[in-house]
């Protein structure tokens, strides 16, 4: 697990260092421009054309040192470009030493239009975590220009554009590769913007460790390192793996309920009960040997360990799910659970339930937020800023008392009174029909044998990463089908 902070977080703790810990702000500056260097020097190639941006502040200060490590080493064909007019004083010096080599520099208003279409690379050295709102209109043709060009771009710190309060619709550069300093910035993993950072890397420009020991995340990212299950007993058996009871299934979605049954089966759940519609009980009796199959009659909930709801289940299901609710054991909503629990919300309905789950997509999200907050919705993971989605995500959580696992190309796993935690999988190829179901499947028989609701969401979603990479490097694209036969391989792995 690794820490996520705001921007604001380390623009205090490289204060603190300078104050605190003595070290002089241009001491930072150098270790950062060093480790960026190192990190960058293998894309390289010696007759590379490297264009330089750099903001009069010091993140422009952290770009004129790193063009001077790669001139040291032979990257000569650079040129720096100056822009803005109130600078640091660490990036005077650096400017100093960038004219005492004699390295090619022009202002940004000198700057020829065939200059960044020509660029192998272009280092962002703008703003960084210095900017409080949207670039200048001023500025916009540049940052675009250097979009549209053929080069890749390294951005220094964050890519310029961002912040934590800027909408992420406003212009900002678009990276191939970002380095940060001190702790990730929890703005790069915006869902609107992620993909925007290209790959990130962090870096310690030398902040000493009694300053980043007492940081409190603002969220945590998970990736496959952090995948573990403690392996069931030896004389567990079907029973004490506990008894999934799934709604879902309608005459127009037959498959969705028979993936994310076969999800919990290879997710370690003993039993599975289907509650389906009369006129689709033949057709999944039939199909899944191993679910006992039946149609709801107002049945005992009690004797089951874990509800899930939702998979293929079709519309209007509010009343059927008012009483799962009523029942007040662990229920997982996905799909069409959400939408109905959504209509519910938008009707003025609050139902009591026992531990919730959500897996909403970003399109059920929003309905869920317009079913509280109908004038938020229309900008959710879409206009807002960072601040303000994940606000948003902590404040839905908090009014529905559950825990929502939000997928988009990373997932968001949110609860009441902890910090958010994020997965950054990275890969597309699990976007196909019918994913969802089998994570749904995978985290509600998971909760039947975690009683923490956000670690069972948390190694759900580890799991499904880590069975979509086995399935990605088996087959390269597959279908959900095809994706439930890893799934219990992942798992076996995590109890390992």
């Amino acid at each position: 697990m690794k820490t996520l902070v705001r921007s604001s977080v380390i623009a205090a703790i490289d204060a603190q260092a300078q104050s605190l810990a003595a070290i002089p702000s241009v001491c930072l500056m150098e270790s950062a421009a060093l480790q960026i260097f190192q990190h960058w020097k293998p894309l390289l190639k010696l007759d590379d054309r490297l264009i330089f941006l750099c903001g009069s502040g010091n993140n422009g200060g952290d770009a004129l040192a790193v063009a001077r490590y790669a001139y040291n080493e032979g990257y000569t064909n650079q040129l720096v470009v100056f822009i803005g007019s109130r600078p640091s004083v660490s990036f005077e010096v650096q400017k100093a030493i960038i004219a005492a080599y004699g390295i090619s520099t022009c202002n940004v208003s000198e700057l020829g239009n065939q200059e960044l279409a020509l660029a192998d690379w272009i280092v962002d050295g703008l703003f960084g975590t210095g900017l409080r709102g949207s670039l200048h209109a001023d500025l916009c043709p540049l940052v675009e220009a250097a979009n549209a060009s053929t080069a890749q771009i390294l951005a220094i710190d964050i890519p310029s554009g961002l912040g934590d309060s800027v909408p992420v619709d406003q212009v900002h550069i678009v990276a191939d590769l970002t380095i940060t300093m001190g702790f990730s910035k929890r703005v790069l993993y915006h869902p609107a913007v992620r993909t925007d950072c290209g790959r990130i890397i962090v870096i310690n420009p030398s902040f000493p460790p009694f300053l980043l020991d007492i940081v409190e995340a603002d969220a945590d990212l998970y990736d496959s390192d952090d995948l573990r299950l403690d392996p069931l007993a030896s004389d567990d058996y079907k029973t004490s793996r506990g008894h999934v009871a799934l709604f879902g299934g309608s005459g127009t979605y037959t498959g969705a309920a028979r993936l994310a049954a076969r999800a919990c089966f290879v997710s370690r759940a003993g039993l599975v009960t289907l509650f389906c519609d009369p006129e689709v009980y033949p057709i999944a009796a039939s199909e899944s040997p191993s679910v006992m199959v039946r149609i709801f009659e107002d049945d005992r909930l009690d004797r089951y360990t874990v509800l899930l709801a939702g998979p293929g289940w079709g519309a209007g299901r509010e009343a059927l799910l008012e009483h799962l609710f009523a029942s007040s054991l662990p229920l997982v909503l996905d799909a069409d659970g959400i939408n109905a629990y959504a209509t519910m919300l938008k009707e003025g309905k609050r139902p009591t339930h026992g531990p919730l789950v959500l897996t909403p997509h970003l399109g059920e999200l929003r309905n869920l937020v317009a079913g509280l907050w109908p004038e938020k919705a229309v900008c959710v993971a879409k206009q807002d800023a960072p601040d303000d989605f994940f606000t948003l995500l902590s404040q839905l959580a908090d009014q529905l008392d559950a825990t929502l696992v939000v997928k988009s190309s990373l997932v968001y796993i949110v609860q009441k009174g902890r910090a958010t935690s994020i997965i950054d999988g990275g890969n597309p190829s699990l976007g196909v029909a019918g994913s969802g179901d089998v994570l749904a499947g995978i985290i509600t028989a998971l909760l039947a044998k975690i009683g923490d609701l956000q670690q069972a969401c948390i190694q759900g979603v580890l799991v499904h990463q880590r069975a979509g990479v086995l399935a990605a490097q088996t087959y390269g694209y597959y279908d959900s089908e095809t994706l439930l036969s890893f799934v219990g391989k992942a798992v076996a792995e995590a109890e390992q």
